[in-house]
Parts: C-alpha cells; structure tokens; sequence
C-alpha cells in the first residue's frame, strides 16, 4: 500500500491524545495562523471559520451580541455568545461550565491554529458538544516582534503588537501580545470599543515535563446594540436602526479575565496532565425592554447587571501499547454568578423621567453550578489498516439558585435543580491508497445553561424548572484524499435529537426557552484545496443540510399558546454555505491577491416558518504586499465587492417581529504591519 508518510500528516490532540489526522474517525479541520492573519481583519472568528464545512459563522455587525456560529446547525438558535459548540484557547475552556461561551475570547493576533471538530468526534466533549473550536499557540525558541496597524469603513480600526521570548536554551518561551479596536458601527447605536491582551509562558525543566501559564484580558467599556429590524423597515432601509435602542441607549459593558495553569509530563508508555483554570466575566447591559412591560411584580427590569467566577480542574493519564493507547481523566467545575436587575428609567412607571439609566432593583439572586465529568478514550489499530476509537464520558451537574429579591407579587424562587447524562463515541478508519474512509455513530447531551433558565416562557417569576437538557444521537461517514497537489474530504451524516432547546420567546434583548419534540439534521460536506500552477492556488468549502422538526410541539409563551408543526425548518439554519477562494502568489512570496466568495441560502426566522432571510452571495478581494528586507508589510481589502444590501444573521423567535440583523455595504480596509527578531 502507497499510503502517504506519516511524517507529512498532521496531528491533533483530542481528549489528551495526540492523533494523526488520518487516524480520527470523524470531521476535523485545521486552520493555520496565516489563513488566520493575512490580509485578515483579525477581529471576528468569522473571517476564518467560513472555510470550515459545516460551519456557518455570521459577522452580526453587533459587538454586544457577539457573533452567531454554528455547527451543523448546534447553535443556530444562539441570541448572545456561542451555545451547542465548545470553545477552548491554549487549554483553557472559553465555554462556561453551563455551556455558554464568547468567541471574543480568541486572540486571533496570538494564534497559529484553530482545529474544528464536527459530528459524532466533538460528543466525546460532553455537554454542549455539537462541534469543538480549539484555539493553539506554538512557542517559537527566538525573539520576535510584530506589530499592525489598520483603518476601514465606519470609522474601525485596530491596533496589535505581538511579542515571543526565549531563553537561550529554549527551556523557557513566552509569548505576549495586546491589540486595541473601535468601530463607529455600521448603523446608529453601533458603535464599541475593545482592548485585549494574552499571555502564555511555558517552561520545560527536563525534555519530558513541560509547565504552561495563559493569561487572557477582554475588556469591551462600549458595545452598543442597534437591536434587528422588522421585515418593513429592513425592506425600506436596510441599513437603519430601531428608534427605540437609541430612545433606550441599548448597550453592553464587558469585562473577562482567564487565567490558566498546565502541567504535562510525556512517558516512553504514555504521559499525564494536571490543569487549573478560573475565569471572572462582568456584564452590565442596557435592554429595550418597554416601561410598561416592567409593571408586573415578576419583572427582572431591563438592566442586567451579572458577575460570573467559575474555576476548574482536569486530571489525565494515558498509557501507549503496541497498537494504540488508553486514556481517562477527571474534569470538574465551579460556577457561581451573581445576577441583579434593574428597571431602565427613572421616574413614575406612567411617565419616567429618564430612559436607558439605572434605575430600581427588580431581581437579586446567587447562581451557582458544579459539575463533574469522568471519561475514558482508547484507540487500537486492530489490522493493518483499519483503527478502532471508543469515548465514553459520564456528567453529573447540580444548579442551585437563591433567591434574595422578594417582593409584593413576587416570592421567593429560589430552588435547586439535577441531572446526569452519558456521551459516547464510536468510530473506525480505514486506510486507502491515498487517504482513509471512516465511519463513526454517537450519543450527547445539552444541559440548559443558566442564562436559559432565567425566564420562564409563560412570563410567570421564577426558574425555567420545565426546561430539560436535550438529547442527541449523531452518525457519519467519510472520506478524505491527499494528492501530491490536491486534498479533498467528503463527509454525510444524520443528527437525531430528542428535546431539543429553542427559543420560545425574544424580546429586548430577553429570551425564554422551551423544549421542542423530534427534530432531525441531514446533510453532506465537502472541501477541495491545492495548487494550480502559475502561483495559483484554491480552496473550496461547501456544507448543505436539511434541519427539520419532525414531530409538532407547542408552548406557552407571552399569554398564547403556539404550536409548531412537524417538517418546519429549524430557524437560523441556513440549507447551504458554501466558500471559495482563488488566489495568486508571486515566485518571490512578496506579492499576493485574492478573491473570496461567500454564499449563504435562505434562513428563515422562526419556528413557525413566518419569514425568512433571502439567500445573499457576498464577494471580497485581497491583496498583500512583503518587503524584500526589513520586515514589512501591508495589505487591503475590499469586502462586499457589489456592494449588495442583505441579512448579515437573523434573531431567531424575536418577539418583537425585529429578526433582520443587516450586513455591511462595501468596505474598505488598509493595513500596515511589520515582523522581525529582536
């Protein structure tokens, strides 16, 4: 057999073992850091996710909101952050133990690598696992320095520095870096500022022990919400905002701050790890919840005000054999927040004096979670040219709330809620002359997250308690090919789930959850890269799915009752993205362009059916330009080439009807950058 040397393939780390790609028994995509960097806006995880099968990751212009991405529809229903897909940058969890995360947290400036794992692989990461984002940096042994600079449209811009140390030795590296960014926004009420910084630090006292420190700051004082747009108005100015966030100054305030502590020892018959990590996130959010909406005595008001510290620890051992290896850890977690509302004027409720200003406490209550996962992972090549891979990961969780706002008409909800769920995995691969098939079938889970449990759908005081976590069952097969100048992958697969989590009602920046019956995801991916010839170069990503409830439910929410019949689509979901890119590179490396091409279908907007964003194709040049000597560099975009006016994401169930979040026109973005050692 004529099989490619592994010494060519690529690794990844998954649970703890470091696997060759062409030995994983399911979808993975690795994204390097100049797919990353060049000529790359480096803000949002969107500019790069777009060439990942299967992921649809849409740029919402609205940095109190975050971006919407999801994983063969896992997290399409998301309304804030990142829900059904777990994150994790350089070891440290960016998603909460509740399974609520924020892509802001990668520091795409710091990274050489985002791995994105789909299908039945990612269940083996328990709650929340419709797919798995990992964030990594390499520590180089030199010093370095690189700095950008860029401006664009809307009154953006960012600045970035990055710098590597190491010791003479290489026993120590480190890696610092911080950016800055601000943006007037695309609409009125869109403006935000960020400041980030990261930090990792790894020493290796002997050739097999190696201890790494992260260190991750976000802060985001300003992100204002210009909320989404009703059909009419959407229709007659695409690029306008609701009058009420500016009549209620919808905004957000954010500040996170990750620490991490990681210790690995490599054996000849395997290896071990210890790990440490806390994470604290403060949000302070203006919503534009009417006034009269606030007179019920089980209103939260329309000013959230929350702190969240949760910490964690995760323990593993492997062990290598002949034909495989073995490997089982602990993860457990803590969670606590401390969640206050507040009505958002001043004044009598009949005629307030001021809108969009703190005003009476509404709600006071302690949150707290704890969770504990045991698992275990084998692979064992069982023939010359077949690998079996098994997961098997067991989570109990507990939720406790304390109610410490009670008033006339409004008791005391306090309350504490349970559960436990089993994940497993189970796949085969099998070599080929120039690749590998596989097939894999699992089973998952998706705990509600507090922020879900939050508000009940009926609008009645106290935990969603009806609320159950979902269940999932997924199977795939695949195919991937390595040439000498040309790569592909195919993947199928179906995704079953019982009690699914979807939106019940959305309104001013407040949602409620509900469970829906039988819902069901079936679709195919593929991906082609290589070179042409000539300096030519290709890449084409292409995802098409059909999700679909398959049984009706109904639910009461806002005073009705609504039912939902079986074979709607599942809103937010697109049936097809795909991405092409065709670029040039001279002979020297020096000069570069490219044009992109994004195509999204239509996308409707509730579970009902009622609308649907029109299917959009937006188009994007490139171009980037090296120094023969000294380091620089500079590049320029034009994004949105046609300037074509289109539904950049959709609010799924906005109560308000306000679905349309718009995209940007054409934009202009030119940077400056340079690199070298110190």
């Amino acid at each position: 057999m004529a099989q490619q040397a592994p010494a060519e393939l690529d690794t990844i780390k998954v649970q703890g073992m470091e696997v060759r790609t062409d030995a994983l028994a399911g979808s993975v995509t690795s994204l390097k850091g100049e797919t990353l960097r060049d000529g790359q806006r480096q803000v949002n995880l969107s500019e790069s996710l777009q060439r990942v099968p299967g992921l649809t990751a849409f740029d919402r212009q609205n940095y109190a909101q975050d971006l919407q991405i999801q994983s063969r529809g896992f997290g399409a229903r998301s309304t804030f952050g990142i829900r059904g897909i777990r994150l994790i940058v350089d070891g440290i969890p960016a998603t909460a133990a509740d399974g609520q995360g924020q892509a802001a947290a990668f520091p795409l400036s710091s990274l050489d690598r985002i791995d994105v794992l789909r299908g039945p692989l990612a269940l083996q990461y328990g709650n929340a696992a419709g797919g798995v984002i990992v964030g990594r940096s390499q520590l180089v042994a030199e010093d370095r320095l690189d700095a950008d600079v860029w401006a664009g449209g809307h009154g953006s811009g960012r600045a970035s520095v990055r710098t590597d140390l190491a010791s003479a030795s290489g026993a120590w590296r480190a890696r610092i870096a911080a950016s800055v960014f601000a943006t007037d926004g695309l609409r009125a009420q869109s403006a935000a500022r960020r400041q980030q910084a990261n930090a990792i630090a790894a020493w290796s006292p002997t050739q097999q022990d190696r201890l790494q420190l992260v260190a991750n700051l976000l802060r985001q004082p300003l992100a204002e919400d210009p909320l989404g747009l009703s059909r009419a108005d959407f229709d007659r100015d695409p690029d306008g905002a609701d009058p009420v966030a500016s009549r209620f100054d919808t905004r957000k305030r954010i500040s996170e701050d990750q620490l991490g502590l990681r210790w690995e020892r490599d054996r000849d018959d395997g290896g071990m790890w210890l790990g440490v990590y806390r994470i604290e996130r403060e949000v302070g959010q203006f919503l534009a919840v009417p006034v009269a909406a606030q007179r019920a005595p089980g209103s939260a008001g329309g000013v959230i005000d929350l702190h969240r510290a949760s910490h964690g620890f995760e323990g593993g051992w492997r062990h290598d054999v002949d034909r495989g290896a073995v490997a089982f850890g602990i993860d457990a977690a803590w969670l606590g927040e401390r969640r206050r509302g507040y009505e958002n004027f001043v004044g009598d409720s009949a005629a307030p004096s001021r809108l969009g200003v703190r005003g009476r406490l509404r709600r006071n209550e302690r949150n707290c979670l704890e969770s504990l996962d045991l698992w275990l992972s084998a692979d064992y090549a069982f023939a010359e040219d077949w690998t079996l891979s098994a997961s098997l990961r067991r989570s109990r969780w507990r939720i406790d709330s304390r109610d410490d706002y009670i008033a006339p008409g409004n008791g005391d909800d306090s309350g504490r809620m349970r559960d436990s769920a089993t994940a497993f995995a189970l796949g085969a691969t099998g070599a080929l002359e120039h690749g590998e098939i596989y097939v894999a079938v699992g089973a998952g889970f998706e705990s509600p997250t507090i922020t879900e449990l939050a508000y009940r759908p009926d609008g009645a005081s106290g935990l969603n308690r009806d609320l159950r976590r979902a269940r999932v069952t997924s199977s795939e097969a695949g195919w991937r090919w390595r040439g000498t100048t040309h790569e592909g992958s195919l993947a199928l697969y179906r995704i079953d789930s019982r009690d699914e989590i979807v939106p019940a009602g959305n309104s001013g920046g407040r949602a409620s959850f509900a469970n829906a019956g039988r819902t069901r995801r079936e679709g195919v991916e593929f991906g082609f890269s290589g070179t042409l010839g000539g300096g030519w170069r290709y890449a084409l990503a292409a995802a098409w799915i059909d999700a679909r409830f398959v049984e009706a439910f109904s639910f009461a929410s806002q005073g009705e009752v609504r039912r939902v019949d079986a074979g709607n689509r599942i809103p937010g979901v697109p049936r097809t993205d795909l991405f092409a890119e065709l670029d040039w590179r001279s002979d020297d490396g020096r000069w570069s362009h490219a044009i992109e091409a994004h195509m999204v279908g239509r996308i409707v907007v509730d579970d009902r059916n009622t609308d649907a964003a029109a299917g959009s194709l937006r188009l994007a040049w490139r171009g980037q330009w090296r120094a023969a000597r000294g380091g620089w560099r500079a590049f320029a975009r034009i994004d949105n080439l046609v300037d074509r006016h289109y539904a950049g994401s959709v609010i799924v169930n906005e109560g308000n009807g306000r679905f349309f979040e718009p995209a940007a026109g054409r934009t202009l973005t030119l940077g400056l950058g340079w690199s070298g050692t110190r």
